[in-house]
């Protein structure tokens, strides 16, 4: 039985050491890479935002070219 009691306390002990290599690589992701992912989810929001507008206007004056020729 001591056997196992070493093997299973082993396993806790790398368990918690790759828990904390993780937990380590999860804060540096969200200190310096979602920042700058939102700016850019921002600004891709506001350009789609503009675009569809430009789209929309298009059509109409497509259709308003349509039907007066």
């Amino acid at each position: 039985m001591t056997k196992s009691n070493g093997t299973l306390s082993w396993r806790v002990g790398e368990l918690e050491a790759g828990y904390t290599k993780l937990d380590g690589k999860i804060d540096i992701i969200l200190q310096n890479h979602l920042p700058h992912l939102h700016e850019e989810i921002s600004s891709l929001k506001t350009r789609i935002s503009v675009l569809t507008a430009v789209n929309v206007g298009a059509i109409i004056i497509g259709i308003l070219i349509t039907k007066y020729l």
